[in-house]
């Protein structure tokens, strides 16, 4: 099969600076279809190698919590008329780490397919008193440690009571494990978009969150959440078109390609082209 990036290549993606815009627009739950593939990431003993190599120096270093967990690949992705078609594929961690995280320029050499583009999931999340919130990143993580960075982590794999993986059921554990946050605080939830880091180029599946919670309420119990510690705080930023494009401008050093994404899809969803393309402009890194 061609590899997911082959593939939306030929369709167009915009360069959007620090990241690529694969997709955007508002899907929700009953409109996105996930296929599933036991379709294996193609490799050779030269990549597996290199995976193995990583994984041991990786996990030797102190203070990294690292676990090879199961995953899904993107293999392919379909946005339109309202609708979002994903087809996923298993993958690991490690596979993950040792690609995309750490050597992305394998591509150059051995072919996109080589990468793991296990699917991620980020949202800023909307509070009832009007500000959103997006995470500072704990210096455990592997990737972006100390960056400005949404609640997020990756699309897992179907279990044992459902056929194929869910984005909203991932994105809404993730939301509860790193900050509390149920799903029954959970307003509306809606994929905005799809983008990819420029440097690691995984997948990324944008989401609005809106929670009736307050601000300080969700920082309050950042220290209970089962996963509290992979954010050393929650960065609050006003949900208002000029807040968010003065927070682009003078803390863009500060943010990763996806918290840029996710802060840009939230603005164009709520006002429009217009705004999207002016907060771009105030952006560093943008082409």
């Amino acid at each position: 099969m061609q590899s997911y990036q082959a593939h939306i290549s030929s369709g167009g993606i915009r360069d959007c600076g620090t990241f690529f815009l694969d997709a955007c627009g508002r899907f929700d739950v009953e409109h996105t279809t996930v296929t599933w593939s036991d379709e294996p990431r193609p490799s050779n003993p030269q990549i597996d190698r290199l995976i193995e190599k990583t994984w041991a120096e990786q996990t030797a270093q102190p203070r990294r919590n690292l676990f090879n967990g199961s995953l899904c690949r993107l293999l392919d992705c379909d946005a339109r008329d309202g609708k979002l078609s994903l087809l996923l594929a298993p993958v690991s961690f490690k596979e993950f780490l040792g690609t995309n995280l750490t050597h992305p320029h394998i591509r150059y050499v051995h072919g996109l397919d080589v990468l793991a583009d296990a699917v991620g999931v980020s949202a800023a999340i909307t509070t009832g008193d009007g500000f959103l919130l997006l995470g500072r990143r704990s210096e455990s993580v592997a990737f972006h440690a100390g960056m400005i960075h949404p609640i997020g982590g990756m699309v897992e794999p179907a279990d044992v009571l459902t056929s194929t993986p869910c984005p909203f059921d991932s994105m809404i554990k993730e939301l509860a494990e790193e900050t509390s946050l149920s799903a029954g605080s959970v307003r509306e939830i809606v994929c905005v978009g799809l983008v990819r880091d420029k440097r690691i180029v995984q997948p990324e599946l944008i989401f609005d969150i809106t929670v009736d919670t307050d601000r300080e309420t969700v920082q309050n119990a950042l220290a209970d959440a089962i996963d509290g510690d992979e954010h050393s705080e929650l960065v609050p930023v006003c949900n208002h078109p000029d807040a968010i494009v003065s927070f682009l401008a003078q803390r863009s050093e500060e943010l990763t390609p996806v918290a840029t994404a996710s802060l840009l899809l939230h603005g164009l969803r709520n006002w429009g082209s217009g705004w999207f393309a002016a907060a771009r402009g105030s952006t560093q890194g943008v082409v």
